[in-house]
């Protein structure tokens, strides 16, 4: 079995890191350089920096605060926020972002997608699912009034041979209330592309119920870190208690 990935989420508005709660209402919680700083010093096994606000203001992501993030890593960094073209991917990777995570260009073309993966290879292109349940089904989250399904999305991205899916539970997303389990297995039936798991995780148990009732190999959480105790290196000690195993 591969060893499981811890991965902080850091959330930006443009200025700072900011921490949603079913994606409203946002709370500032910090200096995204400062926190990069952190975690490296904790020696995460990556880290995500998505701007969660660059194409809604229909802008481009802050390269040189994306590259001073990047400058205190010694881990691989996953970049989002913005990407609308071939030459915003290969600006986040000139400056050492290893993974790009895309959404909203996802949902509006997937010939950009196939682009991209032709371009620079599935190992380098992340999908995000930001999945929200209704009676008829798990939907797609997105400001662009496209009512698409967690099924119609995932398997468009499948036949584009992405490379990853972070997997965000809207419902849960800044609650610390555990993860969505069911949300986490469905998605994993449908395809065998790695899934990093993404929304709720409050303690120790939420990470030992994730890793036990699913078979996912990578775990983000932000509030967990911003708001409690509790560090990287607890969640790993927690599942090593289990027999999961992980990078310490």
């Amino acid at each position: 079995m591969l060893k499981v990935r811890i991965i902080p989420v850091l959330t930006f508005n443009g200025f700072g890191l900011v921490k949603t709660k079913e994606f409203t209402n946002p709370r500032m919680v910090g200096n995204p350089v400062q926190a990069a700083r952190v975690y490296n010093n904790r020696g995460v096994d990556e880290l995500v920096f998505i701007d969660i606000y660059a194409t809604a203001q229909k802008r481009k992501i802050n390269l040189k605060l994306v590259a001073d993030v990047i400058k205190e890593c010694y881990m691989p960094v996953a970049i989002g926020g913005g990407i609308e073209s071939i030459d915003d991917i290969n600006d986040l990777l000139k400056i050492g972002a290893d993974k790009v995570i895309i959404k909203t260009k996802a949902i509006l073309d997937t010939k950009f997608i196939n682009e991209a993966v032709a371009f620079f290879g599935s190992q380098c292109i992340s999908i995000s699912i930001d999945a929200y349940k209704t009676e008829n089904g798990y939907k797609i989250h997105n400001k662009l009034g496209i009512d698409k399904t967690l099924d119609d999305f995932v398997n468009e991205m499948i036949e584009c041979k992405v490379g990853e899916f972070v997997l965000v539970s809207v419902d849960n997303d800044g609650k610390m209330n555990g993860f969505d389990i069911d949300l986490v297995n469905y998605v994993e039936k449908m395809t065998n592309i790695p899934v990093i798991a993404v929304g709720g995780g409050g303690n120790m148990e939420h990470y030992n119920e994730l890793f036990s009732k699913t078979n996912v190999q990578a775990v983000g959480s932000a509030s967990i870190f911003h708001f409690t105790q509790y560090t990287p290196l607890d969640i790993k000690n927690e599942l090593k208690s289990i027999n999961v195993p992980v990078r310490i």
